[in-house]
């Protein structure tokens, strides 16, 4: 939310600013509404709902943009700059553990995959061929990963642990 709000900020100060004049067919883009507002020459303004998404590299570029067109009489204060480096770096952080979290989603669901397909060892079961679409009766011999898919080996075979449409009770269940 933080970066966010600097990103507002940014573009309420390009939008007020007159390095930015509102002419020439200039845009400026709210990042929490994805309200587009645009001037032409003649004065006149429009408004409409666009998906706007703000990233990193997009930070980066209103960061410099800012910068490159302060007003050289009050420049951006030391303290001020410091901070929008600080959400910046607060932002890049949010991306990275966003980014691991995927990574240990994958992570779980391949474990999980793999521990569900190792329950099924020494079991019987039937499996739907996908080349044939014949119903195909055996007992797990092994099981492996392929590219995160849990594999099983039944006979001769490779199955996903998709395939499988049924577990036989061991005889010893019965």
């Amino acid at each position: 939310m933080v970066a966010v709000n600097f990103y507002n900020s940014v573009l309420r100060a390009a939008a007020a600013s007159d390095a930015y004049p509102a002419s020439s067919g200039s845009a400026f883009y709210a990042a929490t509404t994805g309200t587009v507002r645009t001037s032409d020459s003649g004065g006149t303004s429009s408004s409409g709902t666009n998906s706007v998404e703000l990233d990193k590299d997009a930070f980066l570029r209103l960061l410099v943009t800012q910068l490159r067109y302060q007003d050289p009489i009050n420049p951006v204060k030391d303290q001020e700059f410091i901070a929008q480096l600080a959400q910046f770096s607060a932002l890049e952080q949010m991306h990275n553990i966003a980014t691991q979290m995927e990574r240990l989603a994958d992570f779980q669901w391949q474990f999980g995959g793999i521990s569900q397909a190792a329950s099924l060892l020494g079991r019987t079961v039937v499996i739907l061929d996908p080349l044939t679409n014949a119903r195909i009766t055996g007992k797990v011999d092994g099981v492996y990963l392929d590219n995160g898919t849990p594999m099983l080996i039944v006979g001769e075979r490779r199955f996903s642990l998709r395939d499988v449409l049924e577990v036989r009770p061991d005889e010893a269940e019965k």
